[in-house]
Formats: C-alpha cells, structure tokens, sequence
C-alpha cells in the first residue's frame, strides 16, 4: 500500500504538480540523446562487424530493415541509462521540492557535479546490463520480462539509495533498502514503464516512500 500510495504521488507530481517542467525537460533532453547515441552505435559501430556467408549474408541484404530494428533495441536498451543520466541532474532538486510540499525538513543540498556524478553512478551499470542482454531484447514476451525487471531492480535499487541519504547515512540508507525490498521494486518496476519520465517520478515516489518507513 505505501509503494502504490508513493507511485500515485510520484505520477501526479510530474503530470500535475511541481515537477512537470522538470519532467519535460528531461523528456527532451534524455530522448535527445538515446537517438543521437543509437544513431552513433548504428553508424560506426555496426559497420565494423565483418560481413559473412550463409545467413550472415542474408542478414546483411536486408540493410534497411535490420538498421531500423536495431535502432528501435538499441534505442530501447539505452533509454533507461540515458534518462537516469540526464535525470541525475535534476533528481535531487525535485527532491527537494517533493519534501517541502510534504512537509518534510530538506535534506543534504547537493552540488550540480555531485548530482552528475550520481547519475552516473547510476546511469553506468543499466548502461552495461541493458547492453549485455540486448539478444533477450528480440524474443518476444522474454524482452519485457528482462526489460522491465532488471531496470525496475536498478531504479528502485540507486532512488531509494539517493533519496535516503539525503537524510541518512549512505550505510543507513542501504538498510532501508534492504530491510524494504519489495517496496523499493515496486516503485522501481512503476518507473521502469516510463523511463524518459523515470528520473522525476522516482524522485518523487522515493522521497514519499522513504519518509513514511522512516516514521
């Protein structure tokens, strides 16, 4: 019940409340930069791979069709990463604005190159998972499965982790985690279905569900 009530807050804060603008500028920029990165991978990554006979030969024919497919997986398997990229920048500000319409004291201010550094932080290991699973990506019902599971874990596993310790110890917020597991998913799997919007609905979602096992 505490996850859904701290998704339902999260949702309404981004689509009617303090942190719409913050959630389409981050709409825009994240977008922005998994086309450009899918493009980027596309053009001077794919190219590299040697061409070969039998059925590599036949994949190779199909040009067009293969290199919108692969832009779509590539495009879906960098998105989350990207998002919590960009997202890293505006996570603890929207934090911050959650708490005061809450009611809750501020937590720890955080310098813009610390907040880069946490989306990064959080950013690199979605990043490299989301890649080395990239062949689930193309069997059907498996891709959701693996797609919204592992980034669900991730987003849960670094919002919780970020929003606590603005108000804890790192080692504290760690075990408020831990000790909240399935309520920390579950936000993290509501976040992983909109991952452009994911930074700032997790921001949100986090801060009211951090608060209300902290009381």
């Amino acid at each position: 019940m505490r996850a859904m009530t701290a998704i339902l807050g999260g949702l309404k804060d981004v689509i009617f409340g303090r942190l719409t603008l913050l959630a389409i500028l981050n709409f825009i920029l994240a977008v922005t930069l998994t086309v450009l990165a899918a493009g980027a991978l596309i053009k001077y990554v794919v190219p590299l791979i040697p061409d070969g006979g039998g059925w590599l030969a036949n994949v190779s024919t199909a040009g067009e069709f293969v290199a919108s497919v692969a832009v779509v997986v590539l495009a879906i398997a960098l998105s989350p990463a990207i998002s919590m990229l960009v997202g890293g920048l505006l996570f603890d500000v929207a934090a911050e604005r959650v708490e005061k319409k809450i009611g809750v004291p501020a937590g720890r201010a955080v310098p813009l190159h610390q907040g880069l550094l946490n989306g990064a932080r959080i950013a690199l290991p979605a990043l490299i998972l989301n890649l080395l699973v990239i062949p689930l990506y193309f069997i059907p019902v498996v891709n959701a499965i693996v797609f919204y599971g592992l980034n669900g874990f991730l987003m849960g596993r670094e919002y919780s982790t970020v929003t606590a310790a603005r108000h804890m110890s790192f080692r504290d917020a760690v075990q408020l985690r831990k000790r909240n597991g399935l309520k920390v998913f579950l936000v993290g799997l509501a976040c992983s279905f909109i991952p452009f919007f994911a930074p700032l609905v997790g921001a949100s979602a986090m801060t009211r569900l951090v608060q209300s096992l902290r009381t």
